[in-house]
């Protein structure tokens, strides 16, 4: 992430600038326990290594018991990038209708839809489609031509 003098992060077109992930914790296994130790430890790393870090690790193996451990999964859920001030050529109609509308990035679209379709978030998906095609006549009428694009993002992202 680029940072200003004043300390503030700067926004670079086509970065990303938010996004959200979910943690799962499927059951504790003793396989987990192999896996960590065989698969996402380095096996060098920690014979050989004098850090902090590697010296916990060989004191905490108990390599005859193989005890069960957690497995911690992330998984990201939405990305939002920054759109560039001026749309390239090339760039989809959707983005350059919401440059042209000061939206600077899809978590901001998101962010100006929400007071609208929330409540139908945990309906059903005619419920969010209806919801947003309501909320963009009333509120984006710009982005109208592009509500199909708009109800299938919000769809999959379930704000």
């Amino acid at each position: 992430m680029l940072v200003s003098a004043a300390g503030k992060p700067v926004l670079v077109p086509r970065k990303v600038d938010a996004y959200r992930f979910l943690t799962f914790y499927p059951g504790e296994n003793s396989a987990n326990f192999d896996d960590f130790y065989h698969k996402v430890v380095d096996p060098l790393w920690l014979a050989n290594s004098d850090a902090p870090d590697a010296t916990a690790l060989r004191q905490a193996r108990q390599s005859t018991a193989k005890p069960p451990c957690w497995r911690i999964l992330h998984r990201v859920t939405f990305l939002s990038r920054v759109l560039p001030a001026v749309p390239p050529p090339g760039a989809p109609p959707l983005e350059k209708t919401m440059r042209a509308e000061n939206i600077d990035n899809n978590y901001e679209l998101i962010k100006r839809l929400e007071p609208y379709v929330r409540t139908a978030t945990t309906t059903s998906a005619s419920d969010l489609a209806a919801a947003t095609r309501g909320a963009l006549a009333a509120h984006l009428p710009e982005l109208v031509p592009h509500r199909g694009e708009i109800i299938e993002y919000l769809g999959s992202i379930r704000i």
